[in-house]
């Protein structure tokens, strides 16, 4: 980041209008509190600011009506946030002189960032001049800038003009201190003018690639949708259609992989009984891809992370999924599939062990200690109708108010069978490396509560207690094996190898 002289910058959010355009998800809460994913809008923020530039001084929220905000911002773990009233909602540019007005020195770069603008972009010069834009067709419903003058919602399209997204930088505060409060206009742009004649400052024009919109119900889930790239693999891209409400996976064409995971995963979808399929998207017919009713909730992980829930409430999910998984899914196969179980396990158990874990460069106590693991788990392994075959929390949704739960990216191949059959070990073991060896968090910057282990350890314990062992150690056994697929990013695999060699060493019987 470069910013002048200063190094450090203030950061104002105003984020106290009631979105109207938002209801009813904002009948009971801040624009800036409604969670994609599981996470507040204003946390995206916050982390996006951290990601661009350590170097913050204070962060100014100027909230509205509801108390949610600065609630959420007592218990982050960001010890530089205030939270002011607006009071009278008279607009945007009112509500930043106010955040401003708090700031202990204004004479620090300033950053606006508009409470309702989840912006991921990175390298952004926070603390220069600079407005974010983005090229768009619809002018009328826009501030629009050519790079001289601000055209706020036209009627026609104004030449070569881009839009501005929500996110205003500053080098002289004291410059835009005093533009925001002498504008005497409504809108954010009087002040930009101002603060340009004023100073004598020109903007800089940056093109953001990574903007996302909730301003009503239609963009928030289209922003939901286009979220689960995110979590995507990547050798996976979705496409989002909001008419039908349906998500559809397409692979990467060229990635011979890539396509052979998604057949196998379709497979997986048709081969479940009529009672498997509550448990799942609703699959429609398409050639090309796979295409899924894009339904409501929260990932589990999401929820675990970004929530203050109960310790019995996570009881409650835990049960809720294991036991669901047990009923339905985890039923006596068929002849046929018992037929090939054998050789097939092997496959999953021992032969895909050995070929992940030569390739991670293990001490020979290590590679010895999960080989052992696999032979065990193979040995406790029963036969079942249906596996899903990656089951942690980052693939099961949880609708809170129909208390439903739902199966995402199942793996759909058991050696060399492809569909749903499998074993009920490998299923538990992948909740196990999730829930007990905290998986999701290897992801995250945020962690599970800790008590996710001990629920999860207590309903294994009552449940399985003659594979509890297994259970968990297989948990360690699943990180360890998945850890050459993560090879797009050599940091996170070396927490993953510090964490199975610490497990491995430990000599630790729960």
């Amino acid at each position: 980041m470069t910013n002048g002289e200063h190094s450090m910058i203030n950061v104002v959010i105003p984020a106290a209008g009631e979105a109207t355009r938002l209801r009813p998800l904002t009948s009971n809460c801040s624009k800036a509190m409604v969670r994609v994913h599981g996470k507040p809008t204003v946390e995206y923020i916050i982390e996006s600011i951290y990601k661009n530039t350590p170097d913050v001084a204070e962060i100014v929220i100027v909230d509205g009506k509801y108390d949610d905000i600065r609630e959420w911002a007592a218990k982050s773990k960001y010890d530089n946030i205030k939270c002011v009233k607006q009071g009278s909602l008279n607009g945007p540019r009112d509500a930043i002189f106010k955040g401003i007005d708090v700031l202990k020195d204004e004479t620090l770069p300033l950053v606006v960032w508009l409470g309702d603008a989840i912006i991921l972009d990175e390298d952004l010069p926070l603390g220069t001049d600079f407005l974010l834009t983005r090229k768009v067709e619809d002018h009328f419903a826009w501030c629009m800038w050519d790079g001289k003058d601000f055209f706020n919602k036209p009627t026609e399209s104004i030449p070569n003009a881009v839009a501005l997204v929500g996110l205003y930088s500053f080098s002289d505060g004291t410059g835009a201190s005093y533009a925001f409060e002498n504008a005497n206009e409504y809108d954010i742009s009087f002040a930009l003018e101002k603060y340009a004649r004023s100073t004598g400052k020109e903007f800089e024009r940056i093109e953001t690639s990574k903007w996302y919109d909730i301003g009503d119900i239609a963009s928030y889930h289209r922003t939901c949708a286009e979220f689960l790239t995110f979590k995507a693999r990547s050798f996976n891209s979705f496409m989002y259609d909001s008419d039908l409400n349906v998500v559809t996976k397409v692979p990467n064409y060229t990635n011979e992989f890539a396509v052979k995971t998604l057949k196998n995963e379709k497979a997986w979808y048709a081969s479940l009984n009529s009672k498997q399929r509550m448990f799942v998207p609703k699959v429609l017919d398409d050639d090309y891809g796979l295409s899924l009713s894009y339904e409501s909730g929260t990932l589990l992980s999401d929820l675990f992370i970004h929530e203050d829930i109960s310790n019995s409430t996570i009881d409650y999910l835990i049960e809720k999924v294991i036991l669901s998984v047990h009923d339905y899914f985890h039923e006596r196969p068929s002849l046929d599939f018992l037929e090939g179980f054998g050789k097939n396990a092997k496959k999953m158990w021992i032969d895909k062990t050995k070929d992940r874990l030569s390739k991670n460069n293990l001490n020979t106590p290590v590679y010895d200690f999960y080989a052992e693991v696999a032979k065990r788990c193979m040995k406790a392994a029963e036969p079942v109708q249906a596996m899903h075959g990656d089951l942690h929390f980052g693939n099961v949704l949880y609708n809170p108010y129909n208390d439903a739960i739902v199966l995402l990216d199942p793996r759909g191949e058991y050696g060399d069978h492809i569909g749903c059959g499998g074993d009920n070990m490998y299923d538990l073991c992948k909740l196990s490396h999730d829930l007990y060896h905290g998986y999701n968090s290897l992801f995250q910057s945020k962690a599970y509560p800790k008590y996710v282990r001990e629920s999860f350890e207590k309903i294994i314990r009552r449940y399985y207690p003659n594979r509890y062992q297994e259970i968990i150690d297989g948990g360690a056994l699943l990180i360890a094996t998945c850890i050459p697929l993560h090879y797009d990013n050599p940091e996170r695999q070396q927490r993953m190898k510090d964490y199975i060699n610490e497990y491995a060493y430990s000599g630790i019987r729960y």
